[in-house]
């Protein structure tokens, strides 16, 4: 069996299992559904074109956005637990959103055909996505830590803040990304076309006419 069906067929039980584990824990009416929902399909369909044949070169050039977007995910998440009051705004997580998009792009090296928009916005929105988890899963696991819905009968904990806006982010910068895809991938194919048409309309006309009497 080949080894891109085989990480194929190993991405799919792990996405399988994630969803039988996460499916009872999830509100049928609230917006838990709606956001593990789209988590899903958006790892299904990167974990498709991961292992897709045409993919490799793309997934190289790809590879260091989300791997910075865990970097630095991680790093705030070990910052909150340092200086709680971190998590109590927004600040620092937007701060790390939005800087992490250039300097990805600003770092990476060029080449030919290379587009550096899709590269910041992979590192942003990872980024974005990895706060929102690490404050609406992670953190309210830890000892001194609470979420946002948690009744106000806590004390001498730090309440964490909402991380609507981190989701928002999320969900624009994905957007504005499958846009970004989706108008480089129809450029591509419209200049490919116009080329196969240029190219079957070159060169001189062969047809010979020899007379019969």
């Amino acid at each position: 069996m080949a080894i891109r069906m085989s990480a194929r067929i190993a991405g799919l039980v792990v996405l399988v299992a994630e969803a039988t584990a996460v499916a009872p824990h999830v509100d049928d009416t609230g917006a838990g559904l709606w956001f593990w929902t789209v988590l899903l399909v958006l790892q299904l369909a990167a974990m498709l074109w991961a292992t897709d044949r045409r993919s490799s070169a793309a997934l190289r050039t790809a590879v260091p956005a989300p791997l910075t977007a865990v970097a630095v995910g991680a790093g705030w998440t070990a910052l909150a637990l340092a200086v709680p009051v971190i998590a109590t705004g927004n600040t620092v997580a937007l701060v790390a959103i939005l800087v992490v998009g250039p300097a990805i792009a600003v770092a990476s090296r060029r080449t030919a055909g290379q587009r550096r928009l899709p590269l910041a916005l992979i590192a942003s929105a990872g980024t974005a996505l990895l706060i929102f988890l690490a404050i609406s899963c992670v953190l309210p696991m830890v000892p001194g830590f609470v979420g946002t819905s948690h009744p106000p009968t806590f004390t001498d904990v730090t309440r964490l803040v909402d991380p609507v806006g981190e989701l928002g982010i999320f969900v624009l910068l994905a957007a504005a990304l499958g846009v970004d895809l989706l108008r480089t991938r129809i450029r591509t194919r419209r200049a490919a076309s116009r080329a196969q048409g240029q190219g079957y309309g070159a060169g001189p006309n062969e047809m010979i006419i020899e007379r019969t009497g």
